[in-house]
């Protein structure tokens, strides 16, 4: 199934999402590889990712390559930007792990945060974020987290359990229930220091609102400047496992907590993705109106590219089950520690 009949078929996560002020489309997966240039540049990562977006994607590539890129697996052609995710795997009955097949994802720009100004508390019609800068790279989450913790960086991640009734259900962790379907789901901080493209942990360049909550308020003042929101859904099909407790996340985590995504800017025009907010959505606009900065109202079919650099040749599950998950990861956590 294609990620635009997905999208077609579930249900939007109307608690995040605006139609009003925002604007979405589909993205099919790139490659599925041990690597986080972020992370782990010009090594292997410590985990497999599923990743999505421009053709330039590699272990060892420089914050401005991914606009190079010659082309891209989402449906907006300027979008030469790179976004990844752990993959999803299922523990078998005799131990060994396979990849949950990946079946695209969609990417959501929105109109949800303003810049700072002293004794500003709320954010109002004039309020526009600014494209996110050339050259940004950021991470949204942390692998390591194996429990709830209430704050925003761990509710900016979720989950969306979806059943063949149509119904749905949100959880921070795994599911625990069997699911048709699983959406993972990140949330990136929207607010930038103006100075810093990345840093040290490639988180603290980047914070969420001060006033308000993760997806949506007033920028602090050591992070003035807004940024267009950024939300992730990567689509799983987890038909074929209704023994729910025995998925896990690459990085061994078997609760979801640790769920994470990554971002690297490759938009190719910049001027066009800042004026987008006001000409491909609110009212009558989308991507398909003719004045649209981003499209002319030209979305080009979401579809699987060639790399340019082909990725390392590593089994990372894609051709059978493994004894073992890419990178040696234990699996940790416990599937009882999925309460929210």
């Amino acid at each position: 199934m294609r990620v635009y009949d997905i999208l077609s078929a579930l249900p939007v996560l109307l608690s995040l999402v605006d139609a009003q002020d925002e604007f979405n489309f589909a993205c099919s997966s790139l490659t599925v590889q041990r690597s986080d240039p972020i992370v782990n540049p010009g090594a292997p990562g410590g985990h497999t990712h599923a990743i999505i977006g421009g053709t330039a994607f590699n272990r060892s590539m420089s914050p401005d390559l991914a606009k190079g890129s010659k082309e891209t697996t989402c449906a907006v052609e300027i979008d030469h930007s790179n976004y990844w995710q752990p993959l999803l795997y299922h523990t078998r009955s005799d131990g060994q792990f396979e990849a949950v097949p990946f079946q695209g994802s969609a990417a959501y720009y929105l109109r949800r945060v303003c810049d700072y100004a002293a004794d500003k508390t709320t954010c109002d019609d004039s309020d526009f974020p600014q494209a996110p800068p050339a050259g940004l790279r950021m991470v949204s989450g942390n692998p390591f987290l194996r429990s709830y913790n209430d704050t925003f960086e761990m509710r900016a991640v979720s989950h969306m359990c979806l059943v063949e009734s149509g119904a749905s259900s949100y959880t921070q962790a795994l599911p625990t229930q069997a699911c048709l379907r699983l959406r993972a789901q990140t949330f990136f901080p929207s607010c930038w220091d103006g100075v810093n493209l990345d840093s040290e942990d490639h988180k603290s360049h980047m914070s969420f609102p001060a006033i308000g909550d993760y997806n949506g308020g007033v920028c602090p003042k050591s992070h003035p400047h807004s940024i267009i929101s950024i939300f992730l859904e990567f689509f799983y099909d987890t038909s074929a496992y209704p023994d729910y407790e025995n998925l896990v996340y690459a990085m061994g985590d078997l609760t979801g907590y640790g769920l994470h995504g990554d971002f690297v800017n490759g938009w190719t025009d910049l001027d066009a993705l800042g004026n987008a907010l006001k000409t491909c959505s609110g009212g009558d606009l989308s991507l398909q109106s003719p004045g649209c900065s981003i499209t002319k109202g030209k979305l080009i079919p979401s579809a699987a590219k060639t790399l340019e650099i082909a990725a390392p040749d590593e089994d990372v599950g894609l051709k059978g089950p493994l004894k073992l998950l890419p990178g040696d990861n234990p699996v940790t956590g416990s599937v009882s520690d999925r309460v929210n």
